[in-house]
Parts: structure tokens; C-alpha cells; sequence
């Protein structure tokens, strides 16, 4: 699965990338690179001139993960082979973070 990952930005250069493909490997690389953790608390939203928006469900999550920014685009920018990604900001998101609270709500309840 490494390789194939890591092959994805020569072979999409190649072939040539659309926005939307390039931001749905944004996506993909972030998932990979946020780790479990991180993949449960926060949702990429858009990526749009170089900058990655990602979903957290408050201003707690929001102001640890901006000390995090920096290392988070640089292991992006690792993960997909080129400097795709020049920042990322974290926003609150109500939406998702009411889907982040169902699963807890629903195990406590059983």
C-alpha cells in the first residue's frame, strides 16, 4: 500500500490532475498522515490554493491542532512527493462535530 501511495503524485503528474483529483489526494494524504486520533476528531473540507481547510469539532481542537500546522504540512507535503500544501487551517465545524458526538451518545445509552 506504501508504494502504491507513494507512486500516485508521479503517475497523476503524468497523466495530468484535475483540482478535484489533486484534492481528493489532499484528502487521502491527510487521512494517512493524521493517524487514528486525529482521522476521528477532524474532516478535510476543501482544498483551494494551496491551502487544506480541515473540520474540527471546537475551539479546543482548533487552537492545539494550529500549534500542529506546521509539521502537519510538512508531513503532507512528504506523503504526497511536492509542495502541494502551503497551510492549514483548522475550523470549527457544528455539523461535524455533531457527528463526531452520535457514536459516543449512542454507546452510552446502550
Amino acid at each position: 500500500m506504501e508504494q502504491l501511495f507513494a507512486a500516485l503524485p508521479r503517475l497523476l503528474n503524468e497523466l495530468g490532475t484535475t483540482d478535484q483529483v489533486e484534492e481528493q489526494l489532499i484528502f487521502a494524504a491527510w487521512r494517512r498522515v493524521a493517524g487514528p486520533l486525529l482521522r476521528e476528531r477532524t474532516s478535510p473540507l476543501q482544498y483551494l490554493e494551496k491551502r487544506l481547510v480541515v473540520a474540527v469539532e471546537d475551539q479546543t481542537w482548533q487552537r492545539n491542532l494550529e500549534t500542529l500546522a506546521p509539521e502537519m504540512v510538512a508531513k503532507l507535503n512528504a506523503a504526497i512527493g511536492q509542495g502541494s500544501v502551503s497551510y492549514v487551517e483548522f475550523r470549527v465545524d457544528k455539523r461535524f462535530a455533531d457527528t463526531v458526538r452520535e457514536p459516543a451518545a449512542d454507546m452510552s445509552t446502550a
